[in-house]
């Protein structure tokens, strides 16, 4: 496939009128809450759901896209809480509590943590064909839609491979759906059929979902980066699990846990940053990076052995991108006339209508920053152009990522349904340029 994704994910805790509204959708269980059931739950997949979401044709050398997912506080989250008692735990939340110990359950979360982002796509490698899009061929999207398609997902994650597109997300075991269309999803199995033992070592228990797909293809593999954590913890790990197809019916369809990648604050560490929301994408000259990081200190960034999709042994340095004092997440990151721009999500997903998301962006002239805002105000100093916020039924639109296809660029993100009780929704939408700054086109479904 030469790949170009798009990223999912859901947060532990459900937030009033989701579940109901996964069901209304055909995709019962996405919220599971305690075992990782390989079901339509996990992920939300499973069922037939119609839906759609952006992806991009794999082609010949390409990266997937995918990556960052955003729970924010009440997601994900990992924000640090001034306050101290109890870390919110609604959703993924992952925030460092200032005084105290336990998570409390806060009814925020989405269940399951689907983090991750939309296809962070890639940059064009060095002298070759772009790295998504078959063999450099842009993917041709159906035309936009008027209708309103309620596509359960959370930080979504795409890639399109031949005929089909692959929706990834977090929850459960990584469950995985398939449409030639983009608007009638079917099951294409389950990453995982039990937890990585090492997960469960490393993080001293066994988390309830796993969170934050991100799709690439590299070098002939599919590479699916996701993280595992715990709740009001930035004790957190960044696993990698690899296989050569993604279509369940090929004889040589088989996921492999390549194991660790990353893991923030282990025993005896301090780390301020967490390892959660990963998202790989690929520089000008076709070395690999994993971009990645929710709440506390903000986005971090790790270049990678291209060879084992593992971290760099020959540059170590973990660069800081980007800050919030309101809360950052899921990032992704693509390279686009002489500037990396990096996507972020803003403030607090996961809590239904009550979710804040906003989706940001930066740019710099190397991939490892300084990453500023239109004016030259540093990202590290909580400052970047805001793309998307609340508007109408759209509400907490973030979560996302970019993703180029071809000479093509996207945006796919999740927002919460107003008219459907707060429910996490798919968007895709082109992204222009003008002036070397990204603008948001019109969504390709309503």
């Amino acid at each position: 496939m030469a790949a170009r994704p798009l990223h999912q994910g859901m947060s532990r805790l459900v937030p009033s009128g989701f579940l109901s509204g996964l069901l209304a959708m055909g995709i019962a269980g996405a919220c599971s809450s305690g075992t990782h059931t390989p079901s339509a739950a996990a992920g939300m997949a499973g069922a037939l759901a119609d839906s759609g979401g952006a992806a991009f044709r794999a082609g010949a050398s390409g990266v997937a896209v995918g990556g960052a997912a955003g729970a924010s506080a009440a997601g994900r989250g990992n924000g640090a809480s001034s306050a101290g008692g109890t870390a919110s735990a609604a959703g993924r939340g992952n925030e460092p509590s200032s005084g105290g110990g336990s998570a409390s359950a806060a009814a925020g979360g989405m269940s399951g943590a689907a983090a991750s982002a939309a296809g962070q796509g890639g940059s064009a490698p060095a002298g070759g064909a772009s790295s998504a899009g078959s063999a450099g061929v842009p993917l041709t999207y159906p035309p936009a839609a008027s209708e309103h398609r309620a596509i359960g997902t959370h930080d979504p994650a795409m890639i399109h491979v031949g005929n089909a597109y692959y929706l990834f997300g977090t929850g459960g075991l990584l469950s995985v759906r398939s449409s030639t269309n983009l608007a009638r999803w079917t099951n294409a199995g389950t990453i995982f059929s039990s937890l990585p033992a090492w997960i469960k070592t490393a993080l001293g228990q066994a988390p309830a979902d796993l969170w934050a797909p991100d799709v690439s293809y590299v070098n002939g593999t599919y590479r699916v980066y996701y993280a595992g954590s715990t709740f009001g913890s930035n004790h957190s790990v960044i696993g990698l699990a690899t296989n050569t197809t993604l279509d369940p019916q090929d004889s040589a369809y088989e996921w492999l846990d390549q194991g660790l990648v990353l893991e923030s604050n282990r025993a005896g560490s301090k780390d301020d940053w967490n390892a959660i929301d990963p998202n790989a994408t690929q520089d000008a000259a076709g070395n690999w990076w994993l971009v990645f990081g929710s709440f506390w200190s903000g986005i971090k960034l790790r270049r990678l052995d291209t060879a084992t999709g593992k971290p760099s042994s020959a540059d170590t340095t973990l660069y800081a991108l980007a800050a919030h004092a309101g809360g950052i997440e899921a990032p992704s990151i693509i390279w686009h006339n002489g500037y990396y721009y990096l996507f972020v999500s803003y403030d607090a997903c996961c809590k239904g209508v009550d979710s804040t998301y906003r989706t940001m962006v930066g740019r710099a002239s190397a991939i490892t920053g300084p990453y500023t805002d239109a004016a030259g105000k540093a990202m590290l100093q909580g400052n970047a152009v805001q793309l998307l916020a609340k508007d109408g039924r759209y509400i907490g639109p973030g979560g996302g990522s970019a993703f180029r296809d071809g000479d093509l660029y996207y945006y796919a993100y999740h927002y919460y349904d107003g008219q459907m009780n707060g429910a996490s929704e798919l968007m895709l939408r082109p992204i222009d340029w003008k002036n070397d700054w990204p603008e948001l086109a019109a969504p390709r479904w309503q």
